[in-house]
């Protein structure tokens, strides 16, 4: 007599085990995790950046000397206008503001300025370190009445009375090196 039963193909055997398993345990959702945002590039970095993108013309090579990618670099060089797109390359736009000290009004004031007046202040903080130096106001001639404005427009005057710059030094204050700053 012939059993009824029949042999079950190996594709059965596999489902049916498939069938016999447990569904997975659900388990209640944890608390949501939201991605952490990445801090800004400092000011400093992003100066040694651009600085190196000045030289080179090459961004990947800008970004890499401040190791970050080169989406962010441009994110945030073009988020303080410090870059533009000229054809087929990024220019570094030197536009960029400094905080400075200058001799004006019997006093040292550190003013905001663009890179063009930095320039002539640089140029006269050096005449007047000169003049310091040599007792020669021949240094100083070049400055009379001129002036630098700030980044509110706001005009400063030059100091060129030597009997002010003599007080002045010996007064003290912050030397030069601390009070020069780049501002981003």
């Amino acid at each position: 007599m012939r059993s009824s039963r029949r042999k079950a193909s190996r594709n059965e055997v596999v489902q049916s085990r498939k069938a016999k398993r447990r569904p997975a345990k659900r388990t209640r959702p944890g608390p949501i995790v939201r991605a952490r945002r990445r801090p800004g590039i400092s000011d400093a970095r992003l100066e040694r950046g651009l600085g190196v993108l000045s030289e080179t013309k090459d961004i990947n090579a800008a970004a890499r000397s401040i190791r970050v990618s080169v989406e962010r670099f441009k994110r945030a060089a073009k988020r303080r206008n410090a870059i533009r797109r000229q054809e087929r390359n990024w220019i570094v736009v030197r536009r960029l503001q400094r905080k400075m000290p200058i001799f004006t009004g019997g006093k040292q004031l550190a003013v905001r300025v663009r890179s063009k007046s930095a320039s002539l202040i640089g140029r006269y903080m050096s005449a007047v370190g000169q003049f310091l130096k040599t007792n020669d106001a021949k240094f100083l001639a070049e400055f009379k009445d001129l002036s630098v404005k700030d980044v509110n427009g706001k005009a400063y005057q030059f100091e060129t009375d030597p009997n002010v710059l003599y007080r002045l030094l010996s007064a003290g204050g912050e030397p030069f090196e601390e009070m020069y700053r780049i501002v981003i």
